[in-house]
């Protein structure tokens, strides 16, 4: 399980009379040496733009640089945290909403999925690659743009094929 990404979950679902709580859990292990792991505290801002630029992190020699991300890399899992901050300290109920698929992101796009202050959100993509994914900040009634910077916690494992 060296370099892999555990995550677990378990919801509680249905009014208080039915609740049923269901969880899971899913394990992402990199499948070859072209896969590898990006981490990075992401201010998604006002205005829509990538979610994901900069360099892979790896475990090369010091003073070595690390591999740059580009925007034909393919994105294989996904971890987003909404940290409910505008820079770390500072606390926000502003949310984000990403989109796949080289949409705009926007509080009222039908396709956008919306992470909320202090919520998490994973999933394993097949096919996107870094150019499809976008992030923009919104009001945490989902209706309007964010009053500022949103911090989130971005984590991914990519493959390098640029």
């Amino acid at each position: 399980m060296a370099d892999a990404a555990s995550v677990t979950v378990s919801a509680t679902v249905l009014p208080d009379e039915i609740a049923k709580t269901i969880s899971g859990s899913m394990t992402v292990t990199p499948a070859d040496a072209s896969e590898k792991w990006y981490v990075k505290v992401t201010n998604v801002t006002t205005t829509a733009g990538d979610l994901i630029a900069g360099s892979f992190i790896s475990e090369e020699a010091v003073g070595t640089s690390h591999d740059a991300v580009h925007t034909a890399d393919k994105v294989k899992f996904l971890f987003i945290k909404n940290t409910g901050t505008t820079d770390g300290s500072s606390s926000t109920t502003d949310g984000i909403c990403v989109a796949l698929n080289a949409a705009t992101p926007a509080h009222d796009l039908g396709q956008s999925i919306v992470i909320g202050a202090g919520e998490s959100w994973y999933a394993r993509l097949p096919n996107e690659t870094v150019a499809d994914i976008h992030a923009v900040g919104c009001n945490q009634a989902v209706s309007g743009a964010a009053s500022g910077n949103v911090q989130c916690i971005v984590a991914a494992l990519i493959d390098d094929v640029a």
